[in-house]
């Protein structure tokens, strides 16, 4: 199944809880709520793998503040993938910078 980038960049923002929580709330739920069982079932794999990716930056080991942190991670990130919108890439590194406090 290919996934559309921009649909798996709403996905990601929608999974993190980006803009809408005060810290990173992962919930698989809300991507079945918005985009029902069928799609979900492919988007989440791939919201897992892109998390994955980008939890493989050593930025938490190399950077001083968290700022930085997700500054380097999410450069990296977008290297490999710059089909992702900016926005996701955000969602990505504010789950990053928040576990790596």
């Amino acid at each position: 199944m290919t996934i559309d980038p921009a649909r798996l960049s709403e996905a990601i923002v929608i999974w993190t809880g980006w803009g809408a929580s005060a810290w990173p709330d992962r919930d698989e739920a809300r991507v079945v709520d918005v985009f029902g069982d069928d799609l979900a079932l492919g988007l989440l794999p791939a919201i897992r793998r892109a998390e994955e990716e980008f939890y493989e930056s050593d930025a938490k080991y190399t950077v001083e503040d968290l700022a930085q942190m997700g500054d380097v991670a999410a450069e990296r990130f977008r290297r490999s993938h710059p089909e992702i919108r900016d926005e996701a890439v955000r969602a990505l590194a504010w789950c990053y910078t928040y576990d790596f406090k």
